[in-house]
């Protein structure tokens, strides 16, 4: 993939869930005000429990993404086909299992759940339907992961984006004048089939020869999945239980109340977290292309730059959730989830800019299929996560919780970078003298920022700071980065001066005609 191609990519990938933030953004409060306190913590502990299903997907996904990537690169379509069907069959009987561990929970945990607001029946038609959509969505998403491998990053941000304002819409409508759980999970089972099934219709007509047969399925291929997607697999429980287990452990030792608080501050560091390694997951396909023609000087380069773009976009994020964090939460979902969610939100934003550098370095591993160290350290994490949160809750409550998250995290990506630095032969001093010029540049807004002081919890008032800080941050970054900025400005200026558009009318009007011989 070119330098274009992969700006494109990014953007589009990055574009996509942009949309999802923005509409988790209006939405969150809408919906705690709509359900009430007793329900919405109802919907964060069953979207918690519920995640560790998504832990069926086996690390296939991720294996199906390197190997479409390296089978496409190659033009090895009996490859493609033979890893495809043999992940579709593998997801399909995950599917089933979904359904047949989770049935018996949902009946047993949501009646309980559904005490919290006196309709223990709610709770649980609102899990049952939900691990439904889960089950189905495990076989189809065979689709968007083909999509990946393929790399065709816009077309699937289309449709996410498109099915994602008929999936708010829906919500709205259905929380206009009612409490009842259910209805959103119909809402969400009805888009989520019907964004897979468009996502279906793209991959047939960008590999027509892409097929699904029994007959492609055999040892080999399934021996080649499981060994990469062993470590992916372990890769991804380590992930749930470091996100998902301090909701589930709040709503079970602390009061009401106290889940909103801690979910919404881990989901605002989280969507920055995520915003931001959208960028860099787009690189995942390429690099396995990189490596499958043998190009390990492109890998160290994409690996430098990619780091030293991602601080660029992460530092001031990250300066700006502390020092603006308390009014933005106070203004967008009152000061009662505020007071709780904010010192919880400060710690966590410690792990923000070390975990979308890590973001960087986890794409090497990924695109590399170098999993082994990376899995086993991201299970020691969530083991010190567990353990830590244990300790801390009782005490500490949601800080504690908030600790336990954020110590063994830093960690984790301190250990990866180094590992992935490693890999591709960068040396500690190269790493470090990469990173100096986005540092530099964070001093511009953080100055401005400081000079405001308290602002207060209006949306003009606190987005007005933020973008007095941002116009001079852009203006250091392009002078630190002048020779990234200058070709293209140098082309965007011929291209629109006068003498340009002479020059182009000129070749233009020079070019031969083209003579038909038919």
């Amino acid at each position: 993939m070119s330098r274009p191609s992969r700006i494109v990519a990014a953007s589009s990938n990055w574009l996509a869930f942009a949309a999802a933030l923005a509409v988790a953004f209006f939405l969150t409060p809408h919906l705690i005000r709509s359900l009430g306190p007793a329900r919405y913590d109802v919907w964060c502990v069953v979207e918690a429990v519920l995640a560790y299903f998504t832990l069926l997907d086996l690390g296939v996904g991720a294996c199906l993404v390197r190997s479409a990537a390296r089978c496409h690169s190659t033009g090895d379509t009996d490859g493609l086909n033979r890893v495809a069907s043999c992940s579709l069959a593998i997801f399909s009987v995950a599917g089933a299992c979904a359904l047949f561990i989770g049935v018996p929970l949902a009946l047993l945990l949501a009646p309980k759940l559904g005490t919290r607001f006196n309709d223990p029946a709610d709770a649980t038609a609102f899990m049952l339907v939900m691990l439904v959509n889960l089950a189905i969505t495990l076989p189809l998403s065979v689709y968007p992961s083909m999509l990946d491998g393929l790399e065709r990053f816009a077309a699937k941000a289309a449709v996410r984006i498109v099915t994602l304002a008929i999936k708010a819409t829906g919500y709205v409508w259905v929380t206009w004048e009612g409490e009842s759980l259910l209805p959103l999970a119909i809402v969400s089972l009805v888009v989520t089939i019907l964004e897979n099934l468009t996502m279906a219709i793209l991959c047939r007509h960008f590999e027509p020869r892409l097929q699904f047969s029994k007959r492609f399925i055999d040892r080999e291929t399934l021996r080649a999945v499981r060994g990469y997607s062993g470590n992916a697999f372990l890769t991804m429980l380590a992930g749930r239980i470091t996100m998902q287990t301090g909701a589930v452990l709040i709503g079970v030792f602390l009061p009401t109340g106290q889940v909103t608080a801690f979910a919404t501050a881990a989901r605002l560091v989280d969507y920055a977290k995520t915003l931001l390694r959208t960028v860099t997951m787009t690189l995942m396909p390429g690099i396995a292309a990189m490596e499958a023609k043998g190009d390990w000087e492109g890998i160290r380069r994409l690996f430098l730059a990619g780091t030293r773009v991602v601080l660029y976009l992460v530092l001031p994020v990250n300066v700006g959730l502390i020092l603006f964090g308390e009014p933005f939460l106070r203004r967008w979902v009152g000061s009662e989830v505020a007071d709780g969610g904010y010192p919880a939100m400060v710690v966590l934003s410690l792990t923000l800019t070390l975990g979308v550098a890590q973001s960087m370095a986890g794409r090497v591993m990924y695109g590399l299929g170098q999993l082994k160290w990376y899995a086993r350290l991201a299970l020691i994490e969530a083991a010190v996560n567990v353990v830590l949160t244990l300790v801390l809750i009782g005490p500490f409550g949601v800080l504690g919780v908030s600790i336990a998250v954020m110590v063994p995290n830093v960690l984790f990506c301190v250990i990866t970078i180094a590992i992935a630095s490693r890999v591709v032969a960068a040396t500690s001093r190269e790493y470090l003298s990469n990173c100096w010029k986005p540092f530099a540049a964070l001093t511009i807004p953080t100055a401005v920022w400081l000079a405001f002081g308290t602002v207060p919890a209006q949306w003009y008032q606190i987005f007005g700071a933020i973008g007095m800080g941002l116009v001079p941050y852009v203006a250091g970054v392009m002078a630190l980065e002048w020779r990234a900025f200058r070709a293209p400005l140098r082309v965007a200026a011929s291209l629109t001066s006068p003498i340009g558009i002479r020059i182009r009318s000129a070749t233009r009007s020079a070019r031969p005609a083209v003579v038909s011989h038919s």
